[in-house]
């Protein structure tokens, strides 16, 4: 990763950064569309602005000092979150944002991302990472693959509840 990318923890003044992120991460992903409302809202939870960061999520930036100013500075972003696995008996850990600015991306910028999260749920004695990738998305499982992930046996399924609709 370049010296002058820093990995540190997201706050408030990164928010339209981060939301610009995650909606080129949605335009992407064939199950969810780009809606920076809900995607304000949802970083709003994991942030909680204004109060210290429930110790059961994570939202990490990675800053280019040498990038142009304002969201541009914020190369890439990464999110996870605490569950508890009855499988592990104990905690394990859902990323449930990875992304890169085209133009920063094969720095080393998305490992360096997940590496934090792997050593902040480590701290945490967490036994497993897992995340969701689009199947259709071949760059991205091969990048997980070189950062130590395996598909497993398991299928995604969803089902909205009002509040989602």
């Amino acid at each position: 990763m370049p010296a002058a990318v820093t990995i540190r923890d997201a706050a408030e003044k990164d928010m339209d950064a981060l939301v610009e992120l995650v909606g080129m991460l949605f335009a992407i992903e064939s199950d969810f569309q780009p809606d920076a409302r809900k995607q304000r809202r949802g970083l709003a939870l994991l942030l909680r602005p204004g109060a210290p960061r429930p110790a059961s999520s994570l939202v990490l930036v990675a800053e280019d000092s040498e990038a142009g100013a304002g969201t541009e500075r914020v190369a890439g972003m990464a999110t996870a979150q605490v569950l508890i696995s009855t499988a592990e008996g104990g905690p394990a850990l859902l990323v449930e944002d990875v992304v890169v600015r085209p133009v920063a991306r094969g720095r080393g910028i998305g490992r360096a991302l997940l590496e934090r999260i792997a050593d902040w749920g480590a701290e945490l004695g967490a036994t497993r990472i897992q995340l969701l990738t689009d199947k259709d998305n071949a760059a991205a499982a091969g990048f997980y693959a070189a950062c130590g992930f395996f598909p497993t046996n398991l299928v995604c399924l969803r089902r909205l509840l009002p509040a989602g609709k």
